[in-house]
């Protein structure tokens, strides 16, 4: 593609916006320091790392469970060793497995896939919308008689149109599981993401909003459901304490997994969970700042979201016309020392394409979910069966966004991209 006359660009040899490179997008990580030394340090000397007992037990796994269901606005939390086992639990706590579908959005992180297959369930796939997110235009079409599920993914940091997927749930009678584990923090119509579903499952990964570097969360208000979910996530159990002779009749033990959280992580997760709406509302602010100097910009399209106001601010994605168009951008942006990706190689998100998936590589021989006999879904997937999505993400430009940035950092993202659109105009 030809340049427009002006400003050289550094990939053609010109002095780049910046050398100095941003900081990477760990918003909850860059803010690590002395409370959650702290908070670990006291954990230790307690001697009692485990969340049920020891010499000198300081209940921070609870405590963190409790704190975190209040923050959300949910009645029940229970915390866990990471976001997958998060999804696993939320899953299980729905008895979701073998013969089951759960419809999942082309474009999410492969944890999402992993929980539906490891359960025994098949993932069914349907498009996003321009939002990046399950487009709710499509659920009626993937129903099956198989279907268990829908699981919902707000991704970047931004929410699903739950308004419309929660009637889509209703009409079809399915249950809704959310994956809410970029979004910690986010809402959608003033209500906490995670909590429109029967369970939110939530990260505390190092990239999330907060973290404690790995870590989980489900939510719930339904006690049945919190029952079923302490259960799977703690080997089939009731709550420790209560394993005893007085455990009462009709509440019988079942086969789980163990995904208990540590003292140590739920301590950090205390301290993080306080930062968290600092941290989403300096975010925000950065976002808005770099938008207002990126209107009119032309050729550029924001990334459309259904709730702006509830956006954590995460990240900042806009689109251009064309794939080749935005490769040719981002491959100038990454020279200005603007550090970006196209969403089609982000983080390998675009699980739907991927070998392991298409080809159904377990650690069995046999490919239950796929071929359970309790399956008699007909799902399918090949590449390119979404070429919508495929547009979509393909034009897309991913910028990481921390609640550290400057004003420097601000102008600077805007300069480069108003110098890079202008050359390539």
């Amino acid at each position: 593609m030809s340049r427009t006359t002006g400003e050289r660009l550094a990939v053609d040899g010109g002095t780049p916006v910046r050398t100095e490179p941003l900081l990477p997008g760990y918003p909850g990580g860059l803010l690590i320091g002395a409370e959650e030394k702290a908070a670990v340090l006291e954990v230790l000397d307690s001697q009692s790392l485990f969340r049920h007992y020891g010499p000198k037990p300081l209940g921070k796994v609870v405590e963190f469970e409790r704190a975190f269901a209040r923050a959300m606005g949910a009645r029940h939390a229970v915390a866990v060793t990471s976001g997958t086992a998060a999804l696993m639990t939320a899953l299980a706590a729905l008895g979701v497995g073998p013969g089951d579908e759960v419809i999942v959005p082309a474009y999410t992180w492969i944890a999402t896939i992993n929980a539906v297959v490891v359960l025994g369930a098949v993932p069914v796939f349907v498009d996003i919308d321009e939002s990046l997110t399950m487009d709710p235009r499509a659920l009626d079409a993937a129903v099956t008689p198989a279907t268990k599920a829908l699981l919902p993914v707000h991704m970047r940091g931004a929410a699903a149109d739950m308004s419309a997927i929660v009637d889509a749930a209703r009409r079809h009678r399915l249950r809704l599981v959310e994956d809410a584990a970029q979004a910690v923090g986010g809402r959608f119509r003033g209500r906490r993401l995670g909590t429109f579903g029967d369970l939110g499952a939530f990260s505390l990964q190092y990239h999330k909003v907060i973290t404690t570097g790995e870590g989980g969360v489900v939510v719930t208000d339904d006690a049945a459901l919190y029952d079923r979910a302490v259960r799977y996530h703690d080997q089939g159990s009731a709550r420790i304490q209560e394993l005893d002779e007085t455990l009462p009749a009709g509440n019988p033990l079942m086969i789980g997994l163990n995904f208990r959280m540590s003292e140590i992580t739920g301590a950090i997760g205390l301290v993080q969970l306080g930062r968290m709406e600092g941290i989403v509302e300096r975010m925000r602010a950065h976002k808005r700042a770099i938008l207002d100097g990126l209107t009119g910009v032309p050729g550029l399209t924001p990334r459309p979201l259904p709730d702006p106001d509830g956006d954590t601010g995460a990240t900042l994605m806009f689109y251009l016309p064309s794939a080749e168009r935005t490769r040719e951008f981002s491959t100038a942006l990454n020279a200005e020392g603007i550090r970006n990706t196209v969403a089609w190689d982000s983080g390998q998100h675009v699980y739907y394409h991927f070998d392991q998936i298409i080809e159904r590589r377990l650690f069995a021989e046999r490919h239950c979910a796929w071929e359970c006999p309790h399956y008699r879904g007909r799902a399918r997937l090949e590449k390119g069966m979404f070429p919508r999505s495929d547009d979509l993400l393909k034009r897309a430009i991913h910028i990481d966004l921390h609640p550290l940035m400057t004003e420097r950092d601000e102008a600077d993202i805007v300069r480069a991209i108003r110098k890079v659109s202008h050359a390539l105009a």
